[in-house]
């Protein structure tokens, strides 16, 4: 049977199907080992309520514009089912990236669009579903009431095993730290108090576009973006428990290579934040011994510094 709808993130191929009652179903990842033909398919590109251009640096999972492929015998005129179709994309990708502070914000953003297909984005959030309740619950300032997002509720206390009678959210999320190893990804707070994102996007790197000229103007600048994108993707980061923190014995602090100084090859950590006290102290007492996180960049804007973490 020919594929019908796909949809193509940075690194990978996602196939949907429409029944002939106008059902949408998501197949899964494109598994074959040969690219999809879409030649004939009409070409439409995801909405722009994400866009990698909104940040300095995005992890490479999440830096493209998700086209979706339609064969030429396929429909997809309807409101709800187009609607759908061209937000779905970076959702996708962002839980195929184990990126669950995006995935949980993107469904957020646009809630409503998600929730007219409720057990198609159900089943493809499932996977990362206990990840995402927690960076959205647990890892922002703003606080979101778990029953606020049923959808994802719903799927995480499977998962979780919760049962409210026995015991607390908090008291779920920390046994089930306890007996699994688990990739978060989180925002810093408190960067205000520390001067590591004072110049994140220093002179010299700007200066970079400066001898830019008419002769292969776009080799070059992918040249640019390509080596600016691999810098930030490769500063180090650290995690670390900080159990002498007199505030907060729970405290999880966060260093990153600084990056001017990194540009002029000297190495040293500074100080760029913490993870938000409420989600910390889930993670420490949920494994006390583990004082050390393997951690990443995934985001960086002038907004926010988002970390990945596994624990």
């Amino acid at each position: 049977m020919k594929t019908q709808i796909l949809i193509k993130t940075a690194n990978d191929w996602f196939e949907f199907s429409k029944s002939k009652t106008g059902q949408l179903d998501f197949v899964g990842k494109w598994e074959n080992d040969s690219l999809p033909d879409v030649e004939g398919y009409q070409e439409i590109v995801s909405s722009t309520y994400f866009s990698p251009a909104w940040y300095i640096f995005v992890q490479s999972a999440l830096n493209c514009n998700p086209i979706i492929y339609v064969a030429s015998d396929v429909d997809v005129s309807d409101k709800d089912t187009f609607d759908y179709l061209v937000h779905i994309g970076p959702l996708i990708a962002a839980v195929e990236a184990k990126d669950s502070l995006l995935a949980g914000e993107l469904f957020l953003r646009r809630r409503e669009v998600f929730e007219k297909f409720a057990q198609l984005t159900q089943y493809i959030m499932e996977p990362l579903c206990v990840e995402i309740l927690f960076s959205i619950c647990y890892g922002k300032m703003n606080n979101l009431d778990a029953d606020e997002i049923p959808l994802i509720f719903e799927s995480a206390k499977k998962k979780l095993e919760f049962d409210s009678s026995r015991e607390s959210l908090e008291q779920a999320f920390m046994r089930y730290f306890k007996k699994n190893s688990v990739t978060l990804t989180l925002p810093l707070v408190g960067t205000n108090f520390y001067h590591w994102d004072d110049d994140i996007v220093p002179e010299s790197l700007t200066k970079l576009t400066d001898n830019l000229n008419a002769d292969n103007l776009l080799g070059n600048a992918e040249k640019i973006r390509a080596a600016k994108h691999s810098f930030y993707e490769a500063l180090k980061v650290s995690a670390q428990a900080e159990p002498y923190n007199q505030a907060d014995k729970n405290a999880i602090i966060v260093c990153i290579e600084n990056v001017e100084a990194k540009l002029f090859g000297n190495p040293g950590l500074e100080k760029a934040g913490h993870i938000r006290a409420l989600a910390a102290k889930i993670i420490r007492e949920a494994k006390p011994k583990m004082m050390s996180y393997s951690a990443r960049l995934v985001s960086l804007n002038y907004r926010q510094i988002v970390v990945q973490m596994v624990i």
